[in-house]
């Protein structure tokens, strides 16, 4: 009989992402579904993915106003009643503060939580729930602000790809021109659009290449146009 698998996730593209492809991954073997905040919702296909709204407050330095410690608590009862409705058994979580409410839930079942930190610094939110989680999925060993005293509990993955991508196979037959992917999130995006795009240029000069690059849409037709004149 497959698990019950729900995974929580929410905010921004960092986060929800791996939850989407983790999503791939497991319903093969489990029943899966998400658990996102609104803004997380965004990336989620509603004919592809199973998930549902807990929507969480931005909290930063706000947690303890009673009107946010009201709303945790009609969020973690709404998580409680769907994890239990549901017959969840695995909680994973990608981290960020949305996903308090469910596994305050979680804790209150006594269900398996497992998280996933895919940034190299340890988020705050994952540090919280650090001790109450059986493992934590991590791409590297040295990930700041992780306690030593919990390292044992980490497990080195590969960075998670689509479904989708082991199952290309063919690739270009250009063999004179050198493909470059640039790919980035929030701590690291901004980097490639401003700094590095000068570093792409002159190698460009060296060699024949072809720019695949990751960027805030905003920022697409200001790239395109400083490599086109490039």
């Amino acid at each position: 009989m497959k698990k019950n698998v729900l995974i929580s996730t929410g905010g921004s593209g960092g986060h929800v992402i791996p939850a989407i492809v983790l999503y791939e991954h497991l319903s093969k073997k489990a029943n899966v579904i998400i658990s996102t905040d609104k803004r997380g919702s965004v990336y989620l296909d509603k004919n592809n993915y199973k998930y549902n709204i807990i929507d969480t407050p931005k909290l930063s330095n706000t947690f303890f106003l009673p009107i946010n410690i009201i709303i945790i608590l009609f969020l973690t009862l709404k998580s409680f009643f769907l994890l239990r409705n549901r017959k969840i058994e695995k909680i994973i979580s990608t981290g960020g503060y949305m996903s308090l409410p469910i596994i305050l839930a979680a804790k209150l079942l006594k269900l398996k939580i497992y998280l996933l930190e895919p940034n190299l610094v340890l988020g705050r939110a994952n540090k919280f729930f650090l001790n109450s989680c059986l493992k934590i999925f991590c791409y590297s060993n040295q990930i700041k602000n992780f306690p030593n005293i919990l390292k044992n509990k980490m497990i080195i993955i590969n960075p998670l790809v689509r479904e989708s991508i082991y199952k290309l196979n063919h690739f270009s037959e250009n063999k004179d021109k050198f493909n470059l992917l640039i790919v980035g999130g929030s701590q690291g995006a901004n980097i490639f659009d401003k700094n590095l795009k000068d570093s792409i240029v002159n190698i460009s000069k060296k060699f024949s290449i072809k720019v695949i690059q990751q960027t805030n849409e905003k920022n697409i037709n200001s790239l395109r146009d400083f490599y086109s004149k490039k």
